[in-house]
């Protein structure tokens, strides 16, 4: 909101100096001055990139988000194993039979687990909040940028015909 503010001060300057600028006798032209006028226009410029750098900080906030709960979800998996092979280890009374069968046994149980189920569940949410909350902001930087610069792209398509007409003006023989 504070870019947006700066900003929209930074247009209102601008159009103070165009609407306030001493005009030329006998002419509807105006004179303001240049270095003033192209200081506000390099601000405005400073202030877009700020908007797609924070979409990039949100982007990288989000793989970190992701990545943190897929590591928080394979922990949790290698607790669930860990627990799983000393219940195996604890109440096994046919060894041989249980060798055969311990890893399909252990792959069962750590997929049916209660913390393994849980932590897919969460890595799950946090995935789709994280990418939901970055297409939410991708969009809206999207939007805001294409709104400045078809702000400033009118602008300055209006100062551009306004120097024609006066380049048109000054030499009317070419």
């Amino acid at each position: 909101m504070k870019v947006d503010l700066e900003m929209m001060e930074l247009f209102d300057e601008l159009e103070s100096i165009i609407t306030n600028a001493s005009t030329i006798p006998f002419s509807h032209k105006c004179g303001v001055d240049k270095e003033e006028v192209l200081s506000i226009i390099n601000d405005i410029k400073a202030l877009i990139p700020e908007e797609v750098t924070q979409a990039v900080w949100i982007n990288k906030e989000r793989h970190k988000i992701i990545n943190s709960a897929k590591q928080e979800a394979a922990e949790l998996i290698e607790q669930a194993k860990k627990e799983a092979k000393r219940i195996h280890e604890e109440y096994s009374k046919d060894v041989e039979a249980l060798k055969q069968n311990s890893e399909e046994v252990v792959k069962a149980y750590v997929e049916a687990s209660e913390p393994v189920i849980k932590a897919e569940e969460k890595a799950k949410e946090i995935v789709e909040r994280a990418e939901r909350i970055a297409t939410e902001i991708r969009l809206g930087s999207i939007d805001y940028a294409e709104d400045v610069l078809l702000s400033v792209e009118h602008n300055l398509k209006g100062i551009l015909d306004e120097v024609s007409r006066d380049r048109a003006q000054l030499n009317p023989d070419r």
